[in-house]
């Protein structure tokens, strides 16, 4: 007799007008028509029972983070996937810790189907990730979930090769987890604002993930740095590595310029304060933004001023020198919080609160 396929059932089944049976799970041995469990799941099926969520894993499972539908926290579950099969030029990885973005939460909402980004369910979830190779391998990297089809949110994923960077052995996975997309944008603003040695930078937001890594790869350039944040922001700021921190209120532009009349040599602004970021900067100067999807965050170009913006791409290369930078001490990765998976729910209220000095981690 062949070995016969094994399929796991579950989910939330509704019976129309009598009820429901929750959580309903099973395993089928034998798919044909004389097994009895098999009967039984068609005459589930059949009465009208229906999965609410992914209900169907074929051999083995994984967990994952899923979104069912494009209504927030609410469209998320807790789901049993299948195992991922990599393809050719991928590797299997598992992950041992993902980081929250504020893209996560954006993703919920469909933010990115105008895009170009998938409006099919289900979808899991998370981009940024930290995990091990089945050879052993320590690796960090992300995926563009809404547009690659596959999350980071999962306890293993199949990702392109390209994609992975070696995570040194200095830095743990939680922390790898919060570097990639966070990391790599700062890294291309201050590349697009050709930050040098003795430039004077503003950089707003830069308590946050992005600003605080813009602060840091500004000063390792051998940068003056300001930053602009909200005044309890001011000590991180600072900690990061800001030599002065102005208000990023209405009278930004005269603060800054009361110290460095002729402006600043380039703000790169985390924060989307546009106009007002570059008012601070000099004739000439610099000005690049990560921020885009705000009203009025790139300004208009003015005194020789041509606003830039930046857009994070999968970089494995740029993401390895930045973790052995990290590794070295000299890249500060912030963890808030580390929250297990199944406290997915909990770990997405605390991203929308915000107001956190680091980034949140889930671990599978």
């Amino acid at each position: 007799m062949s070995q016969p396929d094994w399929w796991f059932f579950t989910g939330t089944y509704g019976l129309g007008g009598s009820g429901s049976l929750d959580s309903v799970g099973f395993v089928v041995a034998d798919q044909r028509e004389s097994s009895g469990l098999y009967r039984a799941a068609m005459l589930l099926a059949a009465a009208g029972c229906r999965p609410t969520g992914l209900a169907l894993c074929h051999t083995s499972c994984v967990r994952a983070i899923v979104l069912n539908s494009f209504t927030g926290l609410d469209g998320l579950e807790l789901a049993q996937i299948p195992d991922p099969v990599p393809r050719d030029g991928e590797q299997l990885v598992k992950v041992r810790a993902a980081s929250l973005g504020p893209w996560d939460r954006y993703s919920t909402e469909g933010a990115f189907v105008a895009m170009g980004g998938s409006s099919e369910f289900p979808q899991v979830q998370g981009w940024d990730f930290a995990g091990e190779t089945i050879d052993g391998g320590r690796v960090l990297g992300f995926v563009p979930q809404p547009w690659m089809g596959v999350g980071a949110f999962a306890e293993q994923i199949a990702v392109p090769s390209a994609i992975l960077a070696p995570l040194p052995d200095a830095v743990g996975f939680p922390e790898g987890s919060t570097l990639p997309v966070c990391g790599l944008t700062a890294r291309l603003l201050v590349e697009a604002a050709a930050v040098s040695g003795g430039d004077v930078v503003l950089v707003t937001g830069a308590a946050g993930m992005v600003g605080g890594f813009a602060v840091q790869l500004a000063r390792g350039r051998g940068a003056q740095v300001i930053a602009a944040v909200r005044e309890r922001e001011a000590g991180e700021a600072r900690r990061l590595g800001a030599e002065a921190v102005m208000d990023t209120g209405t009278e930004l532009e005269a603060a800054v310029r009361r110290q460095w009349p002729n402006g600043v040599d380039a703000c790169l602004d985390t924060a989307g304060l546009g106009s007002r970021g570059l008012g601070c900067v000099c004739d000439g100067g610099a000005f690049v933004t990560s921020v885009t999807t705000v009203p009025g965050a790139v300004p208009d170009p003015a005194r020789g001023i041509s606003p830039r913006t930046v857009a994070v791409q999968p970089d494995a290369d740029a993401t390895a020198e930045l973790a052995d930078v990290a590794a070295q001490g000299e890249l500060t990765l912030r963890v808030a919080e580390t929250v297990p998976l199944e406290r997915f729910r909990d770990a997405y209220l605390h991203l929308e609160r915000g107001g956190l000095p680091g980034k949140i981690v889930l671990t599978p």
